[in-house]
């Protein structure tokens, strides 16, 4: 039971972060109230409880029938699993707020290929807190400055990302993620012609990335 309502705070604050990422820059998080992007029906509570609500109207609006995409219940999904991971013991609190900023960055680099530095920033002062500073932060955040002012093809925010991910990797396990990352990238990239003209979001790969790589030193 207990774990049941440990993922459901997870799955609650997973919907929030949907909340943010579909709104922000644009509009406000506190109005107007949820509602449907086709008809302009407000939403009620039963169609905003994560994950079940999306499985019971087999992810569509329930007025106007039009489909909704999954990645609002894959958000809440992966929340609510990190939750009763933390819960378990199964992984610490570094890992875990990289992991819900990943969320966060990802959800807005998939939407507008940029993100708000107002998370970056909560994030790194709540990882400050966690760990200490290493040569892997410090060197990232320069990294993601010279961007600003030069025409690298990777850019300032995957650096500050990386930065994230440093608290909890060393120089060689940062570069692995960022060798398998460009590699994956490079892939999905050569076997997509259709995103060939498009600007393509590389934080989703960071993040893969870095997973596979715990994954692995959890293995071993």
């Amino acid at each position: 039971m207990t774990i049941f309502l440990i993922f459901t705070l997870g799955t609650i604050l997973g919907s929030f972060f949907g909340l943010i990422i579909d709104r922000l820059p644009e509009h406000s998080i506190v109005s107007p109230r949820s509602h449907c992007e086709n008809c302009g029906q407000i939403l009620i509570w039963k169609d905003l409880i994560p994950i079940i609500s999306q499985l019971i109207n087999c992810a569509s609006c329930r007025y106007c029938k039009i489909k909704l995409t999954y990645w609002y219940s894959i958000l809440e999904l992966s929340c609510g699993t990190l939750f009763v991971m933390v819960w378990l013991e199964k992984v610490d609190l570094t890992f875990s707020l990289i992991c819900l900023a990943s969320f966060l960055m990802v959800g807005f680099d998939l939407k507008t290929h940029a993100f708000p530095l107002w998370i970056w920033l909560t994030f790194f002062v709540l990882l400050s807190f966690t760990c200490p500073f290493n040569i892997g932060v410090l060197s990232c955040i320069l990294i993601a400055i010279m961007t600003e002012f030069s025409s690298l093809k990777i850019g300032s925010g995957d650096w500050l990302y990386l930065s994230l991910v440093a608290f909890s990797a060393n120089f060689f396990q940062l570069t692995l993620c960022l060798f398998v990352a460009s590699l994956s990238g490079l892939l999905y990239y050569a076997f997509n012609p259709k995103q060939k003209k498009a600007e393509m979001p590389f934080l989703p790969f960071l993040f893969l990335s870095y997973l596979c790589h715990l994954f692995l030193k959890m293995m071993l």
